[in-house]
C-alpha cells in the first residue's frame, strides 16, 4: 500500500508492506509494466525508480529516508503537495518556480513538458515552447497553455 508518492513525478514512494514476498505487476495503456516485489520482511519500503532502496520497521526512518531521495531529486526535499503553493499540470504538483524560464535549455523545457504530459512540437523552437507559459500581467502568476 503507497502512504506517500513524491509529489514532483519522480519515482520514489514509501510503502507499508502488506502483502509480504508478493510480486505486483502493473500494466499500463501504453503496453508499460511495473513491477513491485514486496520485501519478505519488515514494515515499510522505499522504492526509488525500478527497486526497492531501503527496508526497515520504522515509519520515521523511512520517511527520513524518503525525505533525502526527494531533495536529491528537487529543491522541495519532503515532496509533499503545499496547498497554495503548488497547482496540478498533468497530475503533477507544479511551484511558480518550476516552470522553465529562458534560463532553462531546450531539452529542460521539454522534459519539464513531458513530465506533465503537455503537447509540443519536437522541431519547435526554444521561444515557442516557452510561449505556452502565459504570465497575469496583474498578478505576475504563471500557467501553462495546454492547446
Amino acid at each position: 500500500m503507497i502512504i506517500r508518492r513524491c509529489s514532483q513525478g519522480h519515482r520514489i514512494r514509501i510503502y507499508r508492506n502488506t502483502t509480504p514476498s508478493v510480486t505486483r505487476t502493473k500494466k499500463y495503456s501504453d503496453g508499460s509494466t511495473e513491477t513491485l516485489t514486496y520485501p519478505s520482511s519488515y514494515n515499510y519500503f522505499v522504492e526509488v525508480g525500478d527497486s526497492v532502496a531501503k527496508k526497515t520497521n520504522s515509519f520515521k526512518t523511512a520517511e527520513e529516508f524518503y525525505n533525502a531521495e526527494c531533495a536529491k531529486k528537487h529543491d522541495d526535499p519532503h515532496g509533499r503537495m503545499i496547498i497554495g503553493g503548488h497547482h496540478m499540470i498533468g497530475g503533477i504538483a507544479t511551484a511558480q518556480s518550476d516552470y522553465p524560464t529562458s534560463d532553462n535549455t531546450k531539452s529542460e523545457i521539454q522534459a519539464f513538458y513531458d513530465m506533465r504530459n503537455v503537447g509540443y512540437s519536437t522541431g519547435a523552437s526554444k521561444a515557442v515552447l516557452l510561449s505556452k507559459i502565459k504570465v497575469n500581467d496583474f498578478t505576475g502568476t504563471k500557467t501553462l497553455e495546454n492547446k
